[in-house]
C-alpha cells in the first residue's frame, strides 16, 4: 500500500524526470535527534508504522530533485493520527532546520544558516486542510563556496506533508534561492491527495 503510484512525470510537468536514487537508504526514522524532532517521533511511534517506500525522485533539466516518502500506519490507538499531525503543527519548524543541519554533519560538513518557516500558516495552509508546506533555506553550500572564492547557490526544499487516514505522503522539492516553483508544489500536493484518497477507499 506504501507503495502506490502517487506523483509521476504528467504532474510534474515539462523537464521532468524519473531519477534513480541509488544511495538512498530508508530511513524508518525520518527526522534527527533533536528534542523537537524527538516529540513528533514519539507522536509519530505510537501509530505503528505498517508500510515506507522512500526514494522514488525526479530530476528537472535545470538542476531541480523532487523526493517523494510515503508511509501507512496502523493507527490502533485512538487519536493517534491527530496527535501526530499535532505535534508536527507544533515542532515541525525547529524539527526540520535540526534535522537539515544533522544530516550535514553526518558527511562531516559544518551547516551553514538554515532556517524552516511555514508558507502560510498553521491556522490558514495555502494547500488546504489536509497539506502542510514548509519551506527550507540552506546557505550551507553558499557559505562554503564563499570560503573558497567561489558562487554557491542558496537551496530551498519545499517540504510538503499530505496527512489522509491511515496514509502519509512527504514530497520535497529541491531548487536554487529565486527559482518559483510553487506551481510544482500546488499541482504535487494536489495530486498526492487525490490518489492517497483513492488508496484509502
Amino acid at each position: 500500500m506504501a507503495e502506490a503510484e502517487l506523483l509521476d512525470r504528467h504532474t510534474l510537468g515539462k523537464g521532468w524526470r524519473p531519477a534513480h536514487m541509488v544511495n538512498n537508504a530508508e530511513r524508518a526514522r525520518p527526522l534527527g535527534d533533536d528534542p523537537d524532532s524527538d516529540a513528533v517521533e514519539s507522536a509519530r511511534s505510537a501509530r505503528q508504522l505498517t508500510g515506507l517506500d522512500e526514494g522514488r525522485a525526479w530530476r528537472h533539466r535545470d538542476g531541480g530533485l523532487v523526493v517523494l516518502r510515503s508511509e501507512v500506519y496502523a493507527d490502533e490507538a485512538d487519536g493517534s493520527a491527530s496527535a501526530h499531525r499535532s505535534a508536527w503543527l507544533e515542532h515541525a519548524e525547529r524539527a526540520l532546520g535540526a534535522t537539515w543541519r544533522e544530516r550535514w554533519r553526518e558527511r562531516d560538513r559544518e551547516p551553514g544558516w538554515i532556517e524552516a518557516r511555514w508558507m502560510g500558516s498553521v491556522d490558514a495552509p495555502i494547500l488546504g486542510n489536509r497539506c502542510d508546506w514548509l519551506r527550507i533555506e540552506d546557505h550551507t553550500a553558499s557559505a562554503g563556496a564563499a570560503r573558497s572564492g567561489g558562487d554557491g547557490a542558496v537551496t530551498v526544499y519545499e517540504h510538503v506533508t499530505v496527512w489522509l487516514g491511515r496514509r502519509q505522503a512527504t514530497v520535497v522539492i529541491r531548487h536554487d534561492v529565486g527559482l518559483d516553483l510553487d506551481d510544482v508544489v500546488e499541482r504535487c500536493a494536489a495530486e498526492v491527495e487525490r490518489r492517497l484518497g483513492t488508496a484509502e477507499r
